[in-house]
């Protein structure tokens, strides 16, 4: 395994290395894209128009991008390789093909971590958020990513199973946007007991109290999100090996 992930890690680094185009334009166009939205908003409405707002907002949408960005590419990467034609070969390996995506998904997660960089600061710099940035935040931080990758296997085992899955990652990128801009945690019952059970948002939920309120949103909440985020990460991988399952015994394993 330890071989596995050496492999992976330097086809990681060769394929930055091989597109540099793709990587530079894929930050700049998030940054661009955020600082013209906030830009826009302030000199059409004036600065007061999120008011208090602002920083749950700020908090909403940097946790939408990680999330979409983290669960959208086990979809793409399956995709890729069963247009390549190695999806067969991979799923032949000693690690499993399971495997090399878990694998693939913990490398994206420190590769979309440090791309996404450059977008906090710049929705920073653009929408005059002041967030209470504190060490206890890489704890709904992970969470978030769990139950993004638990979500990215559901759609990596659709995409075994039916190939493209495009139309479904641009739909789902919206949905999930509503669901982050919501603040459960403000509502009462039954909506913040509804929020508990819906994914990647408890981990939003204690972000935004925590980075933008500047306070604790105590264990309960962190202990929500983290038994939310291995719940979804279960039934990701559970579905992922059913998918697999069913490809095989329909023979499309290896085919587009």
């Amino acid at each position: 395994m330890i071989r596995v992930v050496q492999i992976e890690f330097w086809r990681f680094l060769r394929s930055i290395i091989r597109y540099p185009l793709e990587l530079i334009g894929g930050v700049m166009g998030a940054a661009v894209g955020f600082a013209l939205f906030f830009i826009g908003v302030r000199y059409l409405a004036g600065s007061a128009l999120f008011g208090e707002r602002l920083e749950a907002m700020v908090i909403s949408l940097l946790a939408w991008t990680l999330a979409f960005s983290l669960l959208s590419t086990s979809a793409s990467t399956i995709s890729e390789e069963a247009l390549t034609g190695l999806m067969e070969q991979l799923a032949l390996t000693r690690p499993g093909l399971l495997g090399l995506v878990l694998v693939r998904a913990a490398l994206s997660i420190l590769y979309i971590g440090l791309l996404n960089i450059p977008v906090f600061l710049s929705i920073l710099a653009t929408s005059g958020a002041r967030l209470d940035l504190q060490p206890l935040a890489l704890l709904p931080l992970a969470t978030l990513a769990f139950s993004a990758l638990g979500l990215g296997l559901m759609l990596g085992g659709l995409a075994l199973v039916y190939k493209r899955v495009g139309q479904l990652l641009g739909v789902l990128q919206y949905v999930l946007l509503g669901l982050f801009l919501v603040r459960f945690e403000a509502l009462t019952l039954p909506w913040n007991a509804l929020g508990s059970l819906l994914p990647l948002v408890p981990s939003a939920s204690a972000l935004r109290i925590m980075l933008g309120q500047g306070q604790d949103p105590g264990w309960e909440l962190l202990l929500l999100a983290g038994v939310n985020a291995l719940a979804y990460l279960a039934l990701g991988i559970g579905l992922f090996q059913r998918a697999i399952r069913r490809a095989r015994q329909q023979g499309s394993l290896g085919t587009y």
